[in-house]
């Protein structure tokens, strides 16, 4: 009796072995599944963009965490505070009251490019203000996690690090 329970015991072993998925296999079936969630939430062109670090063209890195800022996509329109560090070539002409990179309108030149083979999106529009323009260039990974790049026609460029989410309910 003992020699057919430890035979089934083992073959329960081996049949599970060769039938379940191994740690790369749930990895990558995790990783595929996050993709295609922030594929739905860029699609849906309503998503928002947190910074949690600010990169300036000269290498300084500062921590967002505590500052207010913010970047709301809305069907064809985005509403952005985003503070900015770095320099101004027009001699302030351009800059807002505070300094920061603000607009709220309509984008130019919406596009959104799929990488499936590396699981990233890549989304880019431009955004003219009164005295400015903007070039907006996102590359979104699989569980949020984004980089945007910032350059403007009177400021040196900046890139800012955070996470895109689908927005919270109003």
């Amino acid at each position: 009796m003992k020699k057919y329970t430890a035979l089934t015991l083992i073959f329960f072993m081996i049949f599970s072995i060769s039938f379940g998925q191994t740690k790369k296999e749930k990895k990558a079936a995790k990783s595929l599944k996050e993709y295609e969630q922030m594929k739905e939430v860029i699609s849906g062109e309503a998503y928002d963009f947190q910074a949690e670090w600010a990169t300036t063209l000269q290498g300084r890195r500062i921590n967002l965490t505590s500052n207010a800022n913010f970047m709301r996509i809305r069907k064809d329109s985005a509403n952005i505070y985003l503070p900015y560090f770095g320099q101004s070539s027009s001699g302030g002409v351009a800059m807002t009251t505070n300094g920061g990179i603000e607009f709220s309108g309509l984008m130019q030149d919406y596009k959104v490019s799929y990488d499936d083979k590396k699981q990233k999106i890549v989304v880019q529009f431009n955004a003219n203000s009164k005295n400015e323009r903007y070039q907006f260039n996102m590359t979104v990974f699989k569980a949020g996690n984004t980089i945007m790049n910032v350059n403007s026609n009177y400021r040196t460029g900046i890139k800012y690090e955070g996470n895109t989410r689908k927005p919270k309910q109003e």
